[in-house]
């Protein structure tokens, strides 16, 4: 078929037909490559993921000066934290320090620490009751439990039991991983009146001094929701109302038989225990020591702790040291 006539049934150029009939390949769109906006970020991204592998996308961008969305550059970090994990996961064990390419949270001595209400009021006397909460604390890689009762949801409780919770493990895990919903957090005036430093932010200061990490936001904490789904049968089949003494014994006896009855993970409570820290290695954290000054009202009382104590005169400031 001459190409004129071809171009007059393709309602076409005679020149596009010849140039068509010269190619090789039918035709076909194609985009121009180029170069993705990361490409001259990668070296210093990958620089920044050795140095600090638990660095997040938003301190990156920060550092590195990023210039286009959030949502790019996560995906990039994301990325490029995959390509260097496998590489480091090789390693023997005694080179993975906590400030090695492997993230802390892949090896087995992390934990996570929540709250659990129960269904009902507890009996706490003289015709009153109360709604108190149940600490839990559940180690990542063996699923180990561990719960005690509070008195309220105030932080200073959560701490307090958090310490008694590790001294009975006799071990503290590399990361604490916080499910905070439902733990009450004074403001900051809280502490400019009572004289008593018990914040949360303290918490992780001290935290950060013995060389632990606490995690507080987007994590699935599954374990945490097992122990929670466990404690809400033990909850209904407990006989209300209770007292405190009576629930506490019963939610000790609960911790030995889930932990008896825990089946074979990964890594066994023993071996993960041997891979935290000790006691002795994080005095900051389990030594809550709090210093503070307080004014007495106008009676000459200080709150302490939910405590009144008469101190004399009015105006005067008093000086004091507390340890739990």
């Amino acid at each position: 078929m001459p190409i004129k006539q071809i171009a007059r049934h393709k309602q076409m150029a005679p020149n596009t037909v010849r140039r068509l009939l010269r190619c090789e390949q039918p035709p076909r769109y194609q985009r121009p490559e180029r170069p993705s906006v990361a490409a001259p970020f990668e070296p210093l991204i990958l620089q920044l993921l050795r140095d600090e592998p638990g660095v997040s996308a938003a301190e990156i961008a920060r550092r590195i000066d990023w210039p286009a969305s959030a949502s790019l550059l996560r995906f990039h970090v994301a990325r490029l934290r995959s390509a260097l994990l496998p590489q480091a996961e090789h390693r023997p064990e005694q080179e993975q320090g906590f400030g090695s390419a492997v993230l802390r949270d892949f090896l087995p001595g992390w934990a996570e620490c929540g709250l659990w209400w129960p269904p009902a009021e507890l009996d706490v006397g003289h015709g009153q009751s109360r709604r108190c909460p149940v600490l839990l604390m559940v180690a990542g890689a063996s699923r180990h439990v561990g719960a005690c009762l509070l008195p309220s949801a105030r932080f200073r409780n959560v701490w307090i039991g958090q310490r008694r919770l590790l001294q009975e493990w006799g071990a503290v895990p590399h990361t604490l991983r916080w499910d905070t919903s439902g733990i009450d957090f004074p403001w900051a005036w809280y502490f400019e009146t009572e004289g008593w430093d018990i914040s949360w932010n303290t918490y992780v200061a001290r935290a950060e001094l013995d060389d632990l990490a606490v995690q507080d936001r987007g994590l699935p904490l599954t374990g945490l929701a097992a122990a929670r789904r466990r404690l809400r049968r033990f909850g209904s089949a407990s006989p209300l109302p209770a007292t405190p003494l009576t629930f506490a014994a019963g939610l000790a006896s609960w911790v030995e038989e889930t932990n008896a009855a825990t089946h074979p993970a990964p890594t066994r409570w023993t071996e993960e225990r041997a891979a935290m820290r000790a006691p002795a290695a994080v005095p900051q954290l389990l030594a809550t020591r709090c210093r503070g000054r307080a004014v007495p009202d106008t009676d000459g009382y200080i709150a302490v702790a939910g405590n009144h104590y008469l101190v004399g005169v009015v105006g005067r400031f008093l000086c004091a040291a507390c340890v739990f």
